[in-house]
């Protein structure tokens, strides 16, 4: 049974990152997170385990911002899928952060074919 216990909750940007992440990647159309090299200006597929990389947290006039960089898959409605993105990040990060005041924002950074 669930019961409202007093306090404070704080939830590092780290964290953020990781829940944002792997939200993501259980949305349809979604190859994994990117990390763009700015000298090249090619951007690279992250492994699981760096995910983080390709998400920035930041607060902005008292609002949660997270930016993903995503590779999707060929062929995807980007649209559909960039607005499947923000939904599924906002909604984890509501039930399990309890934060309520996100804004997500998606940067496709490269699109992977079969």
């Amino acid at each position: 049974m669930a019961r409202t216990v007093p306090g404070t909750l704080r939830v590092s940007n780290d964290v953020i990152a990781d829940l944002a992440g792997y939200a993501a990647l259980e949305c349809y159309g979604v190859v994994g997170m990117a990390l763009t090299d700015e000298e090249q200006g090619v951007a690279r597929l992250l492994p699981i385990h760096r995910l983080r990389k390709g998400i920035e947290v930041s607060l902005e006039r008292g609002t949660i911002v997270v930016d993903l960089h995503v590779v999707l898959e060929q062929g995807v409605n980007m649209s559909s899928v960039a607005a499947n993105l923000v939904s599924t990040v906002k909604f984890i990060l509501n039930q399990i952060a309890e934060l309520t005041n996100v804004e997500v924002r998606v940067h496709v950074e490269g699109v992977r074919t079969h």
